[in-house]
């Protein structure tokens, strides 16, 4: 135990109630993402008072690219965050140090990747949704100025996890609440008084993204000092851990991107004014739903730490919380989308097969989401306590088997309204078996249930990895 001491003041989520720190996680770490999204919708909005129909396409086609970038950054700072977690649970300072610093090295790498496959897909990406003529040209425009600074984005993110793997729910907020606040700031200035237009969107991105990484970088550094640079064999020793999580969870994350495609490319064959219903359900679901998103990656370093210190009862706990937790936002969240949904039709000026789409959102698809938020907090204990081909496997079968049968029986039975039907029927199958999955496993990873020789195995993930390593 006297092992623990150095680093007790960080392990902040061994003591107190579970909701509480799922509460404060979750909540602080929704507004910054949600600033992300809010100014992407923003974004679009001030793009389409242009008038310009093939700029708007554009940004709106580059969002599906760089969404699957952002799925696999994120992806990347899940396995980050559960191994600093784990190490500042189980007092090993130095680990959790080694850890940060081998990711941020790691990711710059990894981000630059993402930018080079980025450049070389996009020709085939933009003609898979359809993008011709000078919405092409724009779409090409955008993404040439703003994938470059992936790498940026990349570090901003997993310095987000590192922050909240010590409990600093607060800071990991300001980096993407600065990028939202810089994004509503600078967006009008360069698209309309300088008038570089769609440009003018793709500077204010590079821009921010750089700024996410050096916020991050002086929080975890100059305010934590959180982050050694591990020698060259302890590097490869502590990213062959992280990828143990990172890796499976990347491929996680690349699930949703798909999942929306496919979805989005059945509404198109109900023509451009459905496309322009589902542009608009695509912008609402992360504003609306921003907060579970967050959760998931609220309650991984709750769960981490926990499990790192071996406290098997409040790791239960803090699953059971967010599922709590995750129950009530949606139901508020449901019901407020039904009431507003004449004004959000008339924001848009829908209509015809346009406000179908966006009604059919308001009324059934947004209660879906309780089963989408079971299994996100379900992958989330499935990632820190590793096991994190579990939440791959949950995800990738919801957005495979969840949507492409749902979808094309739905269609054939009611057409337009059936695929969005389908796509809720599938969200429910796949959201409750992620579930039992998770309190089966934390049942099996709990000592008291193990014979003596089973439960000298399972510490491998804190101090036994500590050992090898040194």
């Amino acid at each position: 135990m006297s092992e623990a001491s150095p680093t007790a003041k960080n392990a902040v989520f061994l003591t107190g109630s579970t909701m509480r720190h799922v509460i404060i996680m979750t909540t602080t770490s929704a507004i910054g993402l949600m600033s992300i999204f809010f100014v992407d919708a923003i974004t679009l909005f001030y793009i389409s008072q242009l008038g310009d129909p093939s700029q708007t396409a554009a940004v709106g086609r580059a969002a599906y690219v760089l969404a699957f970038i952002i799925g696999m950054s994120v992806g990347f700072m899940i396995g980050t965050s559960a191994m600093v977690a784990r190490a500042v649970g189980a007092g090993r300072e130095e680990a959790a140090k080694s850890y940060a610093g081998t990711s941020i090295i790691s990711v710059a790498i990894f981000g630059l990747l993402l930018a080079g496959l980025g450049f070389l897909l996009l020709d085939w990406l933009m003609d898979m949704l359809g993008a011709t003529g000078e919405a092409l040209d724009y779409a090409r425009t955008y993404l040439y100025i703003v994938l470059p600074s992936t790498p940026f984005f990349a570090i901003g993110i997993v310095t987000m996890g590192i922050l909240r793997a010590h409990g600093d729910a607060k800071r990991s907020m300001y980096i993407t609440l600065v990028g939202g606040i810089m994004t509503a700031l600078l967006d009008p200035f360069f698209i309309f008084v300088l008038g570089w237009e769609v440009v003018g969107a793709a500077v204010v991105s590079a821009i921010v993204r750089v700024s996410f990484a050096a916020l991050g970088l002086y929080f975890v550094i100059g305010i934590h000092k959180a982050i050694t640079v591990p020698k060259f064999r302890r590097y490869f020793k502590d990213l062959i851990d992280i990828l143990k999580i990172a890796a499976p969870t990347v491929v996680t994350n690349l699930a949703a991107p798909v999942g929306a495609f496919l979805i989005a490319r059945a509404v198109a064959e109900y023509g451009d004014a459905a496309v322009a219903g589902q542009s608009v359900v695509d912008r609402l679901i992360p504003l609306a739903f921003g907060v579970v998103f967050a959760l998931s990656g609220a309650v991984g370093p709750i769960i981490g730490q926990n499990f790192g210190a071996m406290q098997m009862t409040r790791v239960r706990q803090a699953l059971i919380d967010g599922l709590i937790f995750n129950c009530v936002y949606i139901l508020i969240a449901w019901g407020l989308l039904f009431i507003a949904q004449e004004q959000i039709i008339a924001i848009y000026q829908a209509e015809g097969r346009m406000a179908i789409v966006i009604r059919l959102f308001c009324n059934v698809l947004a209660g879906s989401f309780l089963f989408n938020g079971m299994l996100f907090v379900s992958n989330a204990a499935f990632n820190n306590l590793g096991y994190p081909l579990l939440a791959t496997l949950s995800n990738w079968a919801r957005q495979t088997l969840g949507v492409i049968p749902f979808i094309y029986f739905g269609a054939m039975w009611a057409g337009l309204p059936g695929i969005i039907w389908g796509a809720s029927i599938g969200a429910v199958i796949f959201g409750i078996m992620p579930v039992i999955g998770a309190f089966w496993l934390i049942q099996r990873l709990t000592p008291d249930s193990k014979t003596p020789q089973e439960t000298a195995e399972t510490p491998e993930t804190p101090e036994a990895a500590e050992a090898t390593a040194s």
